[in-house]
């Protein structure tokens, strides 16, 4: 992926004769999606009680969630909700496809799991098993 494409990636979706444009979210409403996403965390959890988030196992939650999905498409076409609600299942769903890929792409996880990693070092929790914080 280019720089320009990680710095500012857009997607152009075909729709009914019209061209929507697909956007990464902003922080603000990044940061409301990934509230709500977060109450998914279970989604995420491996049987040995690892937290694995990787963008096929996000595009399957979101997918499966309706209200999720249609907070990331609203968020990231600007379409209301109503027209959203009016599309045909295949229309969403390669919406909802390009908006996972604008949004969740790996560049993005990898940040956020370096992040995470920096909080847990400067919190000491680095290395403790899960519960031991």
């Amino acid at each position: 992926m280019s720089d320009f494409a990680i710095l500012h990636p857009v997607r152009e979706i075909s729709l009914r004769g019209e061209t929507v444009v697909v956007r990464e979210m902003r922080w603000k409403e990044a940061i409301a999606f990934t509230e709500k996403l977060s109450g998914l965390a279970r989604e995420f959890t491996e049987p040995d009680g690892r937290l694995v988030v990787t963008p096929e196992k996000l595009g399957a939650v979101i997918a499966r969630s309706g209200d999720l999905a249609t907070q990331l498409l609203e968020r990231s076409t600007g379409l209301p909700r109503e027209t959203l609600d009016d599309l045909r299942p295949v229309e969403v769903l390669d919406l909802l496809a390009a908006a996972i890929e604008v949004n969740l792409h790996e560049d993005l996880l990898g940040k956020a799991r370096g992040v995470g990693q920096a909080l847990s070092r400067s919190l000491g929790l680095a290395g403790k098993p899960p519960g031991d914080a």
